[in-house]
C-alpha cells in the first residue's frame, strides 16, 4: 500500500484569532481577511488532485474547506479544535492572572479536553489516515493541528506548544525513509 500524501490546512482568520482569544468549539466565522485567505488558498491549490478530504465541522474550518474548493469534504469531529473547557474566549494572559505561568500544553483546562484527550483524538485520526492511499487534505484549527503534528511525528504531546501554526497556513506530512515526517510546517507563502 502507498503511504498517503497529507496536506494540513488550517482555517483562515476569525476575529478570536485576531484577539488571541481561546477558540476551542465556539463557531465563530471567518473575518472579510480570513475569506481573502481562503481564497488564496484556493489559488494555490489550484488544478491539485486530492483523493480524501476532510474538515472540522466548525464554520472557520468547514467555510476554509469550501472556498478552497477540493471537493466535497467528510466532516469529522476529529478534526475538531481542542475544547477549552472554562478558557474558552480567554487570552492567554487573561489565564495567566488566574494561575501565573499557565502554558496551554502544560497547565491543562478545567471543564475541558485534557492533553492527553486531544492526543488521542490526533492519534485515532492518523490510524484513519494510515488506510487511506493518495493525496489528503485536512482542514482544522490551531492548537489540534499542533498536537496532531507531534503525534504525527511519534512525539510527546507537549512538542505542539513549539510548533506555532499561523491562519490559512499549509504543512504537509508523509514519509521519510518509511519514518513519519513533517514534510512542511506553517507555510503562509500564498498570502503574499
Amino acid at each position: 500500500m502507498a503511504e498517503p500524501k497529507v496536506y494540513l490546512i488550517r482555517h483562515g482568520e476569525t476575529e478570536w484569532t485576531l484577539s488571541g482569544r481561546h477558540t476551542g468549539l465556539s463557531d465563530i466565522p471567518l473575518t472579510a481577511n480570513g475569506k481573502k485567505q481562503a481564497e488564496a488558498l484556493q489559488k494555490r491549490f489550484e488544478g491539485a488532485s486530492f483523493d480524501h478530504i476532510f474538515s472540522s465541522p466548525l464554520k472557520r474550518a468547514l467555510d476554509t474547506c469550501k472556498t478552497c474548493d477540493l471537493g466535497a469534504p467528510s466532516i469529522t469531529d476529529d478534526l475538531l479544535e481542542w475544547d477549552y473547557g472554562d478558557y474558552e474566549g480567554l487570552t492567554t494572559l487573561e489565564i495567566q492572572k488566574q494561575v501565573s505561568g499557565w502554558n496551554l500544553f502544560t497547565g491543562g483546562v478545567p471543564n475541558g479536553e485534557s492533553l492527553s484527550d486531544v492526543a488521542s483524538r490526533a492519534n485515532r485520526l492518523i490510524k484513519k489516515l494510515n488506510k487511506l492511499e493518495g493525496t489528503i487534505a485536512l482542514f482544522s484549527s490551531g492548537h489540534f493541528s499542533r498536537v496532531l503534528a507531534s503525534q504525527w511525528l511519534e512525539q510527546s504531546p507537549t512538542l505542539g506548544s513549539r510548533l506555532t501554526l499561523s491562519t490559512a497556513s499549509v504543512s504537509q506530512f508523509g514519509f521519510e525513509h518509511g519514518y513519519r515526517a513533517l514534510l512542511l510546517w506553517n507555510d503562509t507563502s500564498h498570502l503574499n
